[in-house]
């Protein structure tokens, strides 16, 4: 299955649902941060996450979430826009921690199960917004369902998933279903239930359903309606070697040409996607010399 991203609506107005596969994309992440297996885990939930998010809640911006636990994988930060785009790190991309007492990933100890997540939403216009909420698990999907009911006082189901293999990923994605005003108290009782019975998200898309397929599986019982067609996803970096070069005018003459002769070139890297940036010896000078 291709990444993508879907949104539909139930005909009876109890409940709405954004669904995204994110494979390739977290398979992209993976490489380009050398992710071990419990980090990749984390950083794909939170990758999904943010593609999730993003189209609810910035029409036009961009939805930053950082997870800053107490645990060892330190800060997880993603980057994601309503475009289908999102890009993202953690502080410790190497930390590999023993499988749980169900014998999947131990993300919630990786992450930490205290601490606070904080959702910051800009939507195009120069403004942002950032609500903070404490860590409900570290287990990143729980941890998003917190916020959703805390910032729209509305009931949700988050599920986001990675599933790797020593091939690498075969499998990420997830959905998000809110409450809206018309459900009835058997609405989340339903969902909960078949989730239940149809296994995770992951082991869906393992089997070979299409996003459609496997919407209909875990909102069986509803009459649903598309909203969009399934929109494409990827991971995907705002930095380029332009950029880099612009973020070095800030810096004065004499560091400039300190860092020429002696450096013999300016270096950096981007912390989202890991790429490396070169500025040359007589191009600092150059721009020494017009500052």
């Amino acid at each position: 299955m291709e990444d993508g991203i879907l949104k539909a609506i139930s005909t009876d107005g109890s409940i709405r649902a954004v669904i995204a596969s994110t494979t390739c994309l977290v398979a992209d992440a993976r490489e380009k941060h050398q992710l071990s297996f419990t980090a990749t885990a984390a950083l794909g939930r939170a990758l999904t996450g943010g593609v999730l998010l993003a189209p609810m809640l910035a029409r036009r911006g961009q939805v930053a979430l950082k997870f800053q636990g107490n645990g060892p994988l330190g800060k997880i930060l993603v980057d994601a826009s309503p475009e289908g785009t999102v890009r993202g790190f953690v502080d410790n991309p190497q930390v590999e921690l023993p499988l749980n007492s169900l014998g999947n990933f131990d993300v919630g100890s990786a992450v930490g199960h205290t601490g606070y997540l904080h959702v910051t939403i800009d939507q195009g216009f120069g403004l942002s917004h950032t609500s903070t909420v404490e860590l409900a698990t570290g287990e990143i999907g729980e941890d998003i369902n917190q916020y959703l009911v805390n910032s729209d006082q509305t009931g949700s189901v988050v599920v986001v998933g990675t599933h790797l293999t020593s091939a690498g990923v075969e499998a990420a994605g997830g959905l998000i279903v809110q409450l809206l005003p018309d459900h009835t108290e058997e609405t989340i009782c339903r969902i909960e239930n078949n989730i239940g019975t149809f296994g995770t998200f992951t082991f869906l898309m393992r089997r070979g359903l299409s996003l459609e397929q496997i919407l209909g599986r875990i909102l069986d019982g509803f009459t649903l309606q598309t909203v969009t067609a399934v929109h494409p996803v990827s991971f995907k970096c705002k930095c380029s070697n332009d950029r880099f070069f612009e973020a070095l005018k800030v810096l004065g003459k004499d560091d400039l040409v300190s860092m020429a002769e002696q450096e013999g070139k300016a270096e950096g890297r981007c912390h989202f996607c890991n790429e490396h940036y070169y500025v040359g010896k007589e191009r600092l000078l150059d721009l020494a010399r017009s500052d």
